[in-house]
């Protein structure tokens, strides 16, 4: 198991504090165990190492600046634990830190196919378990110990669809045919269906939608040599960044001209997207619920930001910031919880109530979950891959600059 271990125990300033509390208080464990179960490795690793990493400077900070302060002090002891991007693993491996290591919650498991068999194994442990992925089944299954930070992959859809008719309103150009591309895991399907109902409503022309399986597809050419000879100018993407890239290169080698490029949360927010296509990647549009741009005039928010981007040398990105709200919400859960059970943290956290900033932690919209465990307070925006950078365009009340619509041939870009 490739699993590592922090520990911060209490200092003498920690436990001077404790000692100034009753007995009871003094009893409480003196660190909370709290798992984060990712990707580390494979294809999910441009999701899951953001996602570790963020957990692991927001733990530090918290620990750092006094721990769970209404438990005396008490440390998080954060177990990473990496399920190598297979979901049956996941299963194993949160069973393993619950079972085990005896976790209080666990934070997982960042790809929705994986949190799929993780948070089953997490249910039926009693177990709570915040989760960063997206896919709308996920809250669909009744389940009373998991809760979704981050928008409902069918809302990012639908905010990609809207943004698209909304430059084609105000450009006046139509396309002149649709298509969707999309893998086989549960969030791309979950994202990609949302897409297509959502099209339905619209008055365009739908060639094709596209499914393939993820990760094994070694040349998309043929595909995309259709969807060019049938004329299809607007494509609509659910995928991970590896196939996300290959996708971009073969359009590129076909000179196959898109109105738009437009992805669900998908390859291009991921560092890797852009480091690997570079220039190759701008005018890309991604529907997604963050980036930097958000929280850079916010002093209270940006200092997680800058303290992030100067430890791990990149900016934070979607999957970080959905991972560090995780641990703003069980922070503040924890400080709310009468004890420190499972179940205790699991009624806290049903009664989440948490602007954007309401701790330093909380970099999204805020949290306040439903009875299904979905964030209500969630939301979607649309960035664009611009001079490198991911630049918000729509909605129009918080957009950064323009959207550059539509996309510039092949033959124009330098």
């Amino acid at each position: 198991m490739n699993q590592t271990r922090r520990r911060l125990t209490l200092g003498t300033g920690g436990l001077a504090a404790a000692m100034a509390f009753p007995a009871i208080v003094r009893a409480q464990p003196k660190r909370i165990p709290i798992a984060v179960v990712a990707g580390l490795t494979g294809r999910a690793g441009p999701w899951g190492i953001p996602v570790n990493d963020a957990v692991r400077l927001a733990v530090e900070q918290i620990n750092a600046s006094g721990g769970i302060k209404s438990k005396g002090g008490a440390q998080i002891d954060l177990i990473s634990v990496d399920h190598q991007s297979n979901p049956q693993m996941a299963g194993t491996q949160t069973e393993r830190v619950i079972q085990v290591n005896n976790v209080l919650a666990v934070i997982g498991n960042v790809t929705s196919g994986a949190t799929m068999v993780g948070s089953a194994v997490a249910e039926k442990s009693r177990t709570p378990m915040v989760s960063t992925d997206l896919g709308d089944s996920l809250t669909q299954r009744g389940m009373k110990y998991f809760f979704r930070i981050g928008a409902k992959a069918s809302h990012l859809a639908a905010t990609a669809v809207d943004f698209s008719e909304a430059m084609i309103k105000a450009t006046g150009t139509k396309p002149r045919k649709v298509a969707t591309m999309a893998d086989d895991s549960t969030f791309s399907q979950d994202a990609i269906q949302g897409a297509i109902a959502r099209i339905k409503k619209t008055d365009w022309d739908v060639q094709e939608n596209v499914s393939f399986p993820a990760g094994k597809v070694s040349d998309f050419l043929p595909v995309l040599q259709r969807l060019k000879l049938s004329g299809v100018d607007l494509i609509f993407h659910a995928l991970f960044a590896p196939d996300g890239i290959q996708i971009m290169r073969a359009m590129k080698t076909l000179n196959y001209d898109l109105m738009a490029s437009v992805h669900i949360a998908g390859a291009p927010y991921t560092p890797e997207y852009v480091e690997n296509l570079k220039k190759d990647a701008a005018f890309v549009t991604d529907a997604v619920g963050f980036v930097p741009e958000l929280v850079a005039n916010n002093p209270l928010l940006a200092n997680y930001a800058n303290a992030y981007k100067a430890k791990y040398r990149r900016d934070l990105d979607d999957q970080a910031s959905l991972a560090v709200t995780c641990v703003g919400a069980l922070y503040d859960a924890l400080e709310r919880a009468p004890d420190l059970s499972r179940e205790a943290l699991t009624e806290a956290l049903r009664a989440t109530d948490l602007q954007a900033g309401g701790n330093p932690f909380v970099l999204r919209d805020g949290v306040k979950f439903d009875q299904a465990g979905d964030n209500v307070r969630a939301k979607g925006l649309v960035m664009q891959l611009l001079d490198g950078q991911q630049r918000i365009v729509y909605p129009a009340d918080i957009a950064t600059t323009k959207p550059v619509w539509p996309m510039p041939p092949w033959s124009k870009r330098t």
